[in-house]
């Protein structure tokens, strides 16, 4: 192996709920909802080494220490709310085979908190007999309300009905799928003059009303762990002058996210929103230098799969 870092260019996602952001970030026209920063999925892949994803990540075994999964498994964004997102579920790894895609088990790392909450959970069993009435005036009898804060994350298995508030800026890391079944999407109106799709009948198989969201509240800790489960193992780290991330055998590969500020690593610059990979196959200490950067760190182990 020659080369053990990469940086990757983003898939960018226009949506009719785009903030602006995204779009002043990027110095770009267009609305851009979601910037797809570390993302193999199909016709939506960010690129490294002027390759797909998908690509690079078939040929080039030796980088990611021939981890035995055939699929990427993990996709990386950026999502910013203008506007509140659907009432929306995401299906489990045994629903989603009927789909022929891994379930989507997600959280949402808080960069801009909302005047408004986090939609996370149903209020009650009863959720799914109910849900065909969801709408604008009674929304809050059926949901539960979670006010989250900068450098707060929310952990939401697959199974789990959840909405992103208007005004809010997240980092998501999820399982590399797109299925979403929409529950209520605010009687909002696509680019043609029609009401979104709701996918209701799907909605009811694949919502899990008992189930609770794991919300992990920011500490002052330079360094902490947000998940560690058999999907993820993420933690933030904040830069006040230099990070070493350590050869750990264990580890497949490393992604990186820039959250916020700039500086260097290994002779390259990297900014605010930067995805960057880095193989399991190093054997030196990788040392990122910065001044007030937040950094998140997903480790890609051997409990991944």
């Amino acid at each position: 192996m020659k080369k053990y870092l990469f940086f990757l260019k983003p898939y960018l996602k226009e949506t009719i709920w785009a903030g602006n952001r995204l779009k002043k970030h990027l110095k770009t026209s267009r609305k851009i909802g979601e910037a797809w920063l570390i993302s193999a999925y199909k016709n939506a892949e960010s690129v490294i080494d002027n390759l797909p994803l998908s690509k690079f990540y078939q040929k080039n075994p030796d980088f990611f220490k021939n981890y035995p999964k055939k699929i990427y498994p993990n996709l990386l964004k950026i999502i910013d709310a203008g506007k509140k997102l659907s009432l929306q579920v995401h299906p489990d790894d045994k629903m989603a085979q009927n789909f022929n895609s891994l379930g989507k088990d997600e959280a949402w790392f808080v960069i801009a908190e909302s005047k408004n909450p986090f939609i996370i959970g149903a209020k009650s069993d009863n959720f799914i007999s109910e849900i065909g009435k969801i709408n604008k005036e009674n929304l809050l009898n059926f949901t539960n309300l979670h006010n989250l804060a900068r450098g707060d994350l929310a952990y939401i298995s697959a199974g789990i009905i959840h909405s992103i508030p208007e005004g809010a800026l997240v980092f998501e890391i999820q399982q590399n799928s797109d299925l979403t079944f929409r529950i209520y999407d605010f009687d909002r109106y696509d680019l043609n003059g029609k009401k979104r799709e709701l996918h209701l009948d799907l909605a009811i198989k694949a919502t899990k009303a008992k189930l609770k969201p794991l919300i992990v509240k920011k500490n002052t800790e330079k360094q902490q762990v947000l998940i560690k489960n058999k999907f993820f193992n993420l933690k933030r780290v904040s830069i006040n002058s230099v990070f070493s991330l350590l050869p750990d055998s264990n580890v497949f590969w490393f992604e990186i996210i820039i959250i916020s500020g700039e500086g260097r690593v290994e002779g390259f610059c990297f900014k605010t929103f930067d995805a960057i990979l880095i193989s399991g196959q190093i054997k030196k200490v990788i040392r990122f230098f910065a001044k007030n950067a937040i950094i998140l760190v997903n480790e890609i182990r051997e409990n991944n799969f």
